[in-house]
Formats: C-alpha cells, sequence, structure tokens
C-alpha cells in the first residue's frame, strides 16, 4: 500500500475530513505570512459557528470531549495553512512549533494527553514535517469559555 503525499489525502485515508474553516469572532488576523513562516493566532475547537461543550476539563468537560476539540483545533489550523499556502498544503514544510493550551482545573492532570490528539493529527497530514516542538499548558480560561485551544508557527515552501 502506498502513502498518499498530499496532506488531505493523508487524513481521508483514516477517515478524518477537513471541517468547514472558522474565522475569528473578533477583529485580529488568523494567519500572518512572514517570508514563508506562518504565524496562526489562537484556533478554538468551533463547529459550526462556535464552540460546542464549553467549561474547563476537569469539572464540565471530560477528557474525551476536550480530547475531540482538540483534533478540530487542529484541522481548523490546517485549514488555516491551506489558506496561507495558496490552497496547496503540500506547500507546507514544517510544523515549526505547537502550544496547545487547556482550561481545567487544578487537580486535572491529562494536558499532555489532550494535546498529544493535535500533534497526531498534524505527524498524520504531514509525515515527519508535522513533527514539532510543543509547550502545553494548563490555563484558567480561555476565550469564549472554550475548554481547549491551540496557536502555531509554521513553515511553506514560497512560490
Amino acid at each position: 500500500m502506498t502513502v498518499p503525499c498530499n496532506p488531505e489525502d493523508r487524513l481521508r485515508a483514516l477517515g478524518i475530513e477537513l471541517p468547514k474553516r472558522e474565522g475569528p469572532a473578533f477583529d485580529y488576523l488568523p494567519i500572518k505570512d512572514h517570508t514563508g513562516t506562518i504565524y496562526l493566532a489562537g484556533t478554538l475547537g468551533k463547529e459550526g459557528g462556535k464552540v460546542h461543550n464549553l467549561g474547563k476539563v476537569g469539572a464540565e468537560i471530560d477528557e474525551k470531549e476536550a480530547s475531540r476539540q482538540m483534533q478540530i483545533c487542529a484541522l481548523q489550523a490546517i485549514n488555516w495553512l491551506k489558506e496561507a499556502a495558496g490552497g496547496y498544503l503540500e506547500r507546507v514544510n514544517g510544523i515549526l512549533q505547537l502550544k496547545c493550551y487547556v482550561a481545567c482545573t487544578e487537580e486535572f492532570d491529562g494536558i499532555s494527553r489532550i494535546a498529544d490528539h493535535a500533534t497526531k493529527i498534524f505527524v498524520t497530514a504531514f509525515g515527519e514535517a508535522g513533527n514539532h516542538p510543543r509547550s502545553v499548558l494548563g490555563v484558567t480560561r480561555l476565550p469564549q469559555n472554550a475548554p481547549v485551544m491551540i496557536d502555531l508557527i509554521a513553515s511553506i515552501i514560497e512560490e
């Protein structure tokens, strides 16, 4: 069996589709390209224009739901990378840094397990180029009372 080269095809091979790209709710740039380095603003796990199942992990949200939303964050990030790459995800040649944020109770200790769901999406989509250094932060609250959020820095091949 051959491994698909296109990042979207790699995801599809596992039954994962990119969702509809969701824009920011406020006035800021979701992405910024600086000579082929892409900076992605904080990205929530939005579906249908909003984050569903709000609250802190360990209180209102369980780890399974937070992990699902973290995966959505990563897929939304890939949508924005596709935009930055002119529609061609094959131009993404590296995830340079990933930051994962988890709004959680003081007692919850699974923030790295939740972040692994974002990492898996990037490695699945981009292969070795999807491997990245990562910071995982447990926080008191995230925008819109979302349980998880990511931001990242990536590299694309300039046209």
